[in-house]
């Protein structure tokens, strides 16, 4: 598979960053607050087998603002070990502040698949994401997976490490050719003996590997966003342990002659009213920084880069090695502007352990 740098996407969690701004509380129970943040490698456990709700993050007090939905993130789950048993469905839901629940996927095939999700199913155990077809804007309090099958295990652990929504943002353009991408090993620390031996402690190798629970009730530890049969007799399908990918990816970013449109938010706001005081018509009452598409967007929700973001360095690239969980490098973003209302935006992207 190709390592190139062609045109990034950044997928933004939502409602991580409400939640960290104090505009989001969480749901008592299945999940919540232990769902957000991409901290995936001790997954939230459910053993519900009436097919109810599984996973949900939220509450059921009234949202603040409005936000659309273009993507939607199952981190490190185990939900395709039902196909063992017989068929399974997912369905994503949303609950707003008027009106019934909104199904974010459906059987019509609104959504596209981009790691692992085809037609309400997840071939593999590991991770699934799929954008959407349209933007669904609405005052979203609470999302949550509806997870159907025909038949159950006994004694099956259903697992979610990270449920991911929001929005994700396309590069206008691939970035200058002068971009660096680079393996950390900062975990592994290096000392001389008085004998002038060198040892090695390694503290850590690469990213944290991700627990996964089987329905035979087995676990094992593998690399973030890898697959895995269901199937235990497909041995050499079965990831390995401890020797997948090492080191800590960084890329040295650089686009040059971005747009204004691309590069900042046109309206820097947190309710509807614009510049007129009148409420702009076509905007469904979205909150105009949370549906900007630019940059800008990406900035703000990650907090700079301090929440983390999944990014993928090649949208066209969907082989689980393209998918990162990062965040910015501190005090690397950096914008300049080269003419009227073209702009340079550089910033170092680093993987997190």
């Amino acid at each position: 598979m190709g390592k190139q740098v062609k045109t990034p996407r950044f997928y933004v969690d939502m409602p991580t960053f409400l939640h960290a701004t104090g505009q989001l509380g969480w749901a008592e129970g299945r999940g919540g607050a232990e769902l957000l943040y991409m901290n995936c490698a001790n997954p939230y456990l459910d053993v519900n087998k009436d097919n109810q709700p599984l996973f949900s993050i939220g509450s059921d007090t009234n949202a603040k603002t409005s936000f659309p939905v273009t993507f939607v993130g199952l981190l490190n789950h185990n939900l395709a070990s039902e196909s063992l048993f017989g068929e399974h469905k997912i369905t994503i839901k949303g609950k707003r502040n008027v009106g019934d629940d909104y199904e974010i996927t459906s059987d019509s095939g609104s959504q596209t698949n981009i790691l692992n999700f085809n037609g309400n199913k997840a071939e593999y155990n590991g991770s699934s994401i799929f954008t959407t077809w349209g933007t669904f804007n609405d005052y979203w309090k609470e999302f949550y997976i509806e997870y159907t099958s025909n038949e159950w295990a006994s004694a099956y652990t259903h697992q979610l490490g990270s449920l991911v929504v929001g929005k994700y943002f396309d590069c206008p353009n691939s970035p200058d050719l002068n971009l660096t991408m680079s393996r950390r090993f900062d975990g592994i620390k290096k000392q001389k003996t008085i004998g002038g031996k060198t040892l090695a402690n390694i503290y850590y190798d690469g990213p944290t590997e991700w627990t996964m629970n089987n329905a035979d009730g087995t676990t094992y530890k593998y690399s973030p966003f890898e697959l895995d049969t269901t199937d235990n007799a497909e041995f050499d399908q079965r990831v390995k342990s401890g020797v997948g990918r090492k080191g800590l990816r960084s890329w040295k970013l650089s686009f040059s002659y971005i747009a204004e449109s691309d590069m900042w938010i046109d309206n820097e706001v947190s309710n509807t009213l614009i510049s007129d005081g009148e409420s702009n018509p076509n905007d469904n009452d979205t909150n105009p920084m949370l549906s900007d598409n630019s940059f800008n967007f990406v900035w703000n929700c990650t907090l700079g880069g301090t929440l983390p973001f999944i990014f993928q360095p090649d949208n066209t690239n969907n082989n689980p090695d393209q998918f990162s969980i990062c965040n910015f490098r501190e005090n690397t973003l950096s914008v300049q502007q080269q003419a009227h209302n073209v702009y340079k935006v550089s910033m170092t992207i680093d993987e997190l352990a």
